[in-house]
């Protein structure tokens, strides 16, 4: 439908106001990151743009003897997090797509639920079961909670994937000799890799960002990931310096930025190649 000139002005004002609304939050935290522990408190707070105090607010940040740690400790649980469920949820999601079973589409909303499930309803179970099997402080103590709650959204993505690949290619691959495991690892991985790929970022933005199960399972500093240990600034113990504060959550969001901004024309690809058939 083409809209009138007054409804597509309106519709562009709605919409920079809504990314102006998306975005201030970020601008507000970059400016608290550039200033001194006293110049947060300025009122009204200047806009401007101090290049000394952010040199030595990010580099206080950058150059800690824990920041490496919890950067490699995120690279590492997050990469293997999403590595794992994607190896579980390739194959589920080719089952619920090509193997009809009783009730296989009510199970894979079923699947699908449990994502909806926010991680603080299980925070507690979690942190008793980890406690329990031995494995708190540890990278597998933070790997399987992140896969299982990234799993179900990796088989629903790719449940769309496979979907949209026409059944004869199967049957032509078994007619072949093939066995269902080559058809799926010879034939069907490269058609559904534009659906790894969404699926793998989205578990990426996840797991890096995740703090409450970390909080919970992690309380060594050899383990914690960058949201943990930028939360331990948060501590009764001592007086929060917001600058330093603010500068960590920079530091905190600025890898996945960065990713998101070099993987989003893979999003777009992979969103068209699962819509369209």
């Amino acid at each position: 439908m083409k809209l009138r000139p007054a409804e597509r002005a309106l519709a562009y004002v709605v919409m920079v106001l809504i990314a102006i609304v998306g975005i201030a939050p970020f601008v507000v935290l970059f400016l608290v990151s550039t200033r001194t522990r006293l110049g947060v408190l300025q009122v009204p707070p200047p806009l401007t743009f101090e290049l000394e105090t952010f040199l030595t607010n990010y580099r206080q940040v950058i150059f800690d003897r824990f920041f490496l740690e919890y950067t490699i400790n995120s690279v590492v649980v997050t990469g293997l997090s999403t590595l794992i469920a994607l190896v579980i949820g390739l194959p589920a999601a080719y089952a619920f797509s090509r193997i009809r079973f009783r009730a296989s589409d009510q199970w894979a909303s079923t699947i699908l639920s449990f994502r909806f499930m926010p991680p603080v309803a299980v925070a507690i179970p979690i942190f008793l079961l980890i406690r329990n099997l031995g494995l708190a402080d540890s990278y597998l103590g933070l790997i399987l909670p992140y896969v299982a709650f990234t799993l179900p959204l990796v088989i629903w993505i790719l449940i769309g994937f496979f979907d949209e690949v026409p059944r004869e290619i199967d049957d032509a691959a078994l007619v072949d000799g093939c066995s269902r495991l080559g058809v799926l690892t010879r034939v069907m991985l490269p058609l559904v890799r534009p659906g790894m790929m969404v699926a793998a970022i989205f578990g990426v933005i996840f797991i890096w960002n995740e703090l409450l199960v970390g909080v919970y399972v992690i309380s060594s500093e050899d383990i914690k990931t960058i949201p943990v240990g930028a939360a331990g600034l948060i501590s009764a113990q001592r007086p929060l310096d917001w600058n330093i504060a603010a500068t960590v959550g920079m530091v905190t969001i600025l890898p996945i930025f960065i990713f998101s901004l070099f993987v989003q024309r893979y999003i777009l690809r992979g969103v068209t190649a699962g819509a369209v058939k």
